[in-house]
Parts: structure tokens; C-alpha cells; sequence
């Protein structure tokens, strides 16, 4: 990228960086507004950051530096929602109440379950983040979309996982919406090959994991698959599991999260050859997106993470839903998605045009020890999964 088009680029995300006030006047005819609802604090406050800086990159760098579509000023409201459905249904309804017709984020699958209906009750386009439960764009609702990707999606690095037949899998989940959407995505992967499942919920308010990771230990499974997204106790609730000794037979599974916890889990992890599934990590693509990406983020100094390529597909997707719509009509937002390919950060992204799945690579990693610290390394990409 030439230094001024990066220089560009940093004048625009200043003026990001400015959120328009909460209480909005209705849509000026020379504005559109963008609406913005995820997590900046609480357990997913780390993956909401990532979203919101890679969405503020994506929104520059797809309009050229302009900040604008159809000659009309992007106006990008931001609410904080706590992974609370109540809040985040109220920054939903006041967001629409000010005449905002595309709203974009959300970390946490119970509140994009919850914001979901909403969008189709509203007539408003809605572009779900982070959130990976499968029946958040599984419903049928034309007014979803999603620029992540699925808790199913999230697995199909496994697919060539073995031995499996008669192998018992231990299912170590949080007892909530995340957790929910993980044990189904595993049990129909690897109900078909012949697994068998032990099912252990931890309640998210958990602060002591001793009797859960014990259970786990003793459950003398082949393999443990841990899906977890609170970052603020996942490395005390993997640190009991080493303890309890539930690494020392069972292999772990379990998605690489963000760049804060790499050496944690490189730690925890070593010796246990444990399988890491991955949905982003800088690195991961060498599209052209992905280098230019990279530039202005070193340039920046800023830290590529999980969902920071969520963002900017989310960004791409806001263009080419109001590109060539200066009306800003939701139909036309949704005919302009449906079906329509793009090559992002991660590489060839497809948006099913019945499910609205955001058909796209996965990733199949490792930890290794690079002087003091672990960092991922690429072991496959499993490209166009669809489920």
C-alpha cells in the first residue's frame, strides 16, 4: 500500500474513532448510519476490541479512505452491551428508533439469538460478529447474516480426527448459549464416527473449577473438547484441568482464542499434543487483504486477534450492501449479500444465499516456543466450509 494511501487510512480512523452521540437525530439524506453492538467490557471484552478495530479498518480500507458509500458519510454509532441481552436490546431498539437500518457485532450468542428476531420484527439488516451459535443464521430469517462463523465451522478441522470409533469424548462446556451451540456441533460431527460423549456444563459465575475439572479427569474419556469464550477465566479453568490431571490421557480439543492467552495455552498445553482449531490468527492468509491489513496494523502498532478479521468482513459486507443503494432499502441490502463472494483477511469468503453462512477457510494450528513466548503456526487450512 503507497504512504498515502496509508496516510489516508489513519486520517479516517481518527475520525472513527469519534462515535456519534447515542441519542441521534433521524437519518440525514446525506448519511448513513451504522449501527455497532458488542462487548468492550465484561468476559468478552477482549473479542468485542478486535471486532470493533478490525470493523474501523475494513470501513476505511473498503471505501478507499472515503468513509463514505454512494457519496453518503458513514455516521458509526457504538454500544457497549456487557454480553447482556437486555442491554443490548435496548441500544437495538433505540438504534433503530433513530432510523439506523444496518446494525453490526455481537460477541456473545445469547444476545445475537436475542437480537436476531428483532432485525426480522424491524425490517433491518443485521450482521451478526463473534457469535458463533449455529442457530443464530440457521432460522430462516432473511434479515440475518453473519460475518464469523459457526460453532459447526469452528470444528471442521476435526473432521480427520483419529482414532474416534468407540472413543469416549468428554464435552467440558460453559452451561450457556456458547456452550449449547458447541455440544451440538460436536455430537453431530462425531456422533457419525462412532463417539460417545460425556457431558460436563460448568455455570459461567464458576470461580473455583476443582470438583468440574476433577470430573473431567475422572472421566477417563480419549479425548476432551473444551469450548470456552470467557478470556477472564479460561486460564483458570485450564490451569485445573492440568492440575486434576485431565490432560495426562485425554488428548484436549479446543479452539485457539485470542493472541492474550497464546502463552498460557502453550504452557498448559505442552506435552499433551493437543489439537487447536482456529478461525484467525495473523498469518493465518496471504491474500492481499491480509498484507495490506498487516501493514497498516504494524504501521499503527497495533495486535491483529481472533475477531479482528470478523470486522472487516463485516465492513465488506456493509459496503456491498449499500454500494449502488443510496436509498439504503434493507431488500436491496439483502439481495446485494445473498450469494456474493469476496477475498478478505482469511481468504475466499461466500455468503450462502439460503443460510446466510459466511462460507469460509478454517484453520487446523499449533503453539510453538519462539524465544520466551508461543506463537501459532499453520498446520492445514481447510477451505470453503460450509456448515
Amino acid at each position: 500500500m503507497s504512504k498515502s494511501s496509508l496516510k489516508r487510512l489513519v486520517v479516517a480512523a481518527i475520525a472513527f474513532a469519534v462515535l456519534a452521540p447515542s441519542m441521534a437525530p433521524a437519518q440525514a439524506a446525506g448519511e448513513i448510519k451504522i449501527g455497532v453492538i458488542t462487548s468492550t467490557s465484561g468476559p468478552l471484552a477482549s473479542y468485542g476490541t478486535a471486532y470493533n478495530e478490525g470493523l474501523a479498518w475494513g470501513l476505511n480500507y473498503y471505501t478507499g479512505g472515503k468513509m463514505a458509500i454512494n457519496g453518503q458519510k458513514l455516521v458509526v454509532t457504538s454500544k457497549d452491551d456487557g454480553a447482556d441481552p437486555a442491554s443490548a436490546t435496548a441500544s437495538f431498539k433505540e438504534m433503530v428508533g433513530n432510523g439506523t437500518k444496518v446494525i453490526v457485532g455481537t460477541a456473545s450468542s445469547g444476545v445475537a439469538l436475542t437480537l436476531a428476531p428483532l432485525a426480522a420484527q424491524n425490517k433491518v439488516l443485521y450482521i451478526s460478529g463473534p457469535a458463533k451459535n449455529d442457530l443464530v443464521t440457521s432460522s430462516a430469517n432473511k434479515y440475518v447474516f453473519r460475518s464469523g462463523n459457526s460453532s459447526t465451522q469452528d470444528l471442521a478441522p476435526l473432521a480427520g480426527i483419529k482414532p474416534i470409533s468407540g472413543k469416549k469424548v468428554v464435552l467440558f462446556v460453559e452451561d450457556n448459549a456458547f456452550g449449547a451451540g458447541n455440544i451440538a456441533a460436536a455430537r453431530a460431527l462425531m456422533t457419525p464416527k462412532g463417539a460417545t460423549f460425556e457431558e460436563i456444563k460448568v455455570p459461567t459465575s464458576t470461580s473455583d473449577f476443582t470438583p468440574f475439572a476433577k470430573k473431567a479427569a475422572d472421566a477417563k474419556g480419549t479425548y476432551i473438547f473444551i469450548a470456552w469464550s470467557n478470556a477472564l477465566t479460561a486460564g483458570a479453568m485450564l490451569t485445573s484441568l492440568k492440575v486434576q490431571g485431565a490432560f495426562a490421557k485425554q488428548r484436549p480439543i479446543t479452539g485457539l482464542a485470542g493472541a492474550a492467552t497464546y502463552n498460557i495455552y502453550g504452557t498448559l498445553f505442552e506435552g499433551t499434543n493437543a489439537i487447536l482449531t482456529n478461525s484467525y490468527f495473523a498469518g493465518a492468509s496471504k491474500s492481499s487483504a491480509a498484507g495490506d491489513l498487516a501493514s497498516w496494523y504494524a504501521t499503527n502498532k497495533k495486535t491483529q486477534d481472533l475477531f479482528t478479521s470478523t470486522g472487516a468482513d463485516a465492513a465488506k459486507m456493509i459496503v456491498m450492501a449499500l454500494t449502488n443503494n443510496p436509498n439504503q432499502s434493507v431488500d436491496t441490502m439483502i439481495q446485494n449479500l445473498e450469494g456474493k463472494s469476496w477475498v478478505g483477511v482469511k481468504g475466499l469468503m461466500t455468503i450462502d444465499s439460503s443460510t446466510h453462512l459466511l462460507i469460509q477457510p478454517m484453520f487446523l494450528v499449533s503453539l510453538n516456543k519462539s524465544g520466551s513466548a508461543y506463537v501459532p503456526s499453520l498446520l492445514k487450512t481447510i477451505a470453503g466450509v460450509g456448515k
